[in-house]
């Protein structure tokens, strides 16, 4: 290709319907999957399934086997000594007690908090194809994968819906941004069990935002309804895997309000139909989910995650006014610090907390506007001027970006709060 092709190339506007645009965007997608490898070797280790000993292995091993043998706790019998403390949450009780380190501690049964989603789509599948399972490393590769791949593709759908004209070069640009602050390439480095829900939450939730974007453009009706099925489906699995990623799904809602318009241009038989392939499958899945937390710990709305067995006493953890600004400031305005050797910045660990305030779990961070892509909101004025001959385009595209912003804050501070 000759040189002023090259140029004429990534000065064009990015067109869904060229062939040539989509090739690039794949491309570069696959790159980025590529990218993953640049992070660490593949993976290709399994655990052998019942040869070792169980308590040594990860959380979703353990639950894995409690699911194969029929029942939700963990087969590992609580020792007598942590049955009988008054308060086995309480880390300075727990001194010289034997116990399962993060691990959920409920009615004398130990169960796994981690979200479950994983045990669905890895490590049954592996388990059917292998006889074995996937050790943490390899279970958040696979992860990683299906990350990356998802938010991909809902990135596109997002610029398809949201923008009237963007440069093919800048489209792309963005792509690599928006996945190099995804926090993909930390969970495959880390590789540990805590990246799992993570790496399964990116990946769920994504794939909801994709779903949910494509089943807005124009598509035939059996189509349609099977695309809104894969939505109700993703944000299930995205609430299997951290319920404060399926908080935030809930921004992509705003969107929905073209759909519905075009529901509404149906018969009523057909509008009702197309209705119920999302919201039956989600109404199921919510109630699967409910029955799991019941059944665990006795409300269909407790995760677990007050009953660790952790570094503190996590079932003390309440929403507390005077942690919103240092949550705010934690997560968005902490900034880099300075160093004299490359790279020259570096994540400093110290927290701002209110005089007299209770443990609070955090380790190296910076807050998401120490990034250069956050700094984009700057633009949002400019953008909203862009769309305001399509009317209700703007209207639903103002709806998206405060509910965004809205529930990003919402979930830092419960976070900050509950984590």
């Amino acid at each position: 290709m000759k040189k002023s092709k090259i140029k004429k190339l990534f000065c064009a506007e990015y067109n869904a319907a060229k062939a040539l645009h989509n090739f690039i965007f794949l491309l570069a997608a696959a790159l980025l999957v590529l990218s993953l490898f640049l992070v660490r070797d593949v993976p290709r280790k399994t655990v052998a399934y019942g040869q070792e000993e169980l308590k040594w292995q990860s959380q979703y091993i353990k639950q894995f086997d409690a699911f194969l043998k029929g029942q939700l706790h963990i087969d590992i019998e609580p020792s007598a000594r942590l049955a009988a403390l008054e308060n086995p949450y309480d880390p300075a009780e727990r001194e010289g007690v034997s116990f399962l380190w993060d691990h959920a501690y409920y009615g004398g049964k130990y169960y796994s908090y981690f979200g479950a989603a994983p045990l669905l789509t890895v490590y049954l599948p592996v388990y059917l194809a292998s006889g074995e399972l996937p050790d943490d490393a390899m279970a958040c590769f696979i992860l990683s994968i299906f990350a990356v791949t998802f938010a991909a593709l809902a990135y596109r759908e997002a610029v398809l819906r949201f923008c009237k004209k963007v440069n093919i070069f800048l489209f792309l640009a963005g792509l690599c941004a928006f996945i190099a602050v995804s926090g993909v390439h930390t969970g495959v480095f880390c590789s540990d069990v805590y990246y799992i829900p993570v790496l399964s939450a990116l990946g769920c939730s994504q794939a909801f935002v994709f779903f949910a974007l494509r089943a807005v453009r124009k598509h035939g009706l059996a189509e349609r309804r099977l695309i809104l099925f894969l939505a109700a489906l993703a944000l299930v699995l995205a609430v299997l895997s951290r319920p404060t990623a399926a908080l935030m799904c809930a921004a992509v809602f705003p969107v929905f309000a073209d759909l519905l318009g075009d529901i509404k241009r149906e018969t009523k038989r057909k509008s009702l139909t197309t209705a119920c392939f999302f919201l039956v499958p989600l109404a199921l899945g919510a109630g699967l989910v409910m029955w799991y937390n019941a059944a665990r710990f006795s409300s269909p709305f407790d995760f677990g995650e007050s009953y660790q067995l952790t570094v503190s006493d996590i079932s003390k953890n309440g929403l507390e006014a005077d942690f919103l600004f240092p949550s705010v400031f934690s997560y968005f305005l902490y900034p880099f610090w300075s160093k004299d050797v490359y790279p020259y910045v570096t994540m400093y660990g110290g927290q701002v907390l209110p005089d007299g305030a209770r443990y609070v779990y955090g380790d190296i961070y910076v807050g998401a506007f120490a990034f250069v892509l956050p700094a984009a909101v700057m633009l949002y004025p400019r953008l909203a001027r862009a769309g305001k001959a399509a009317g209700a385009r703007t209207r639903v595209q103002t709806a998206f970006a405060f509910c965004t912003a809205g529930l990003a804050l919402t979930v830092a501070f419960l976070d900050f709060c509950k984590g």
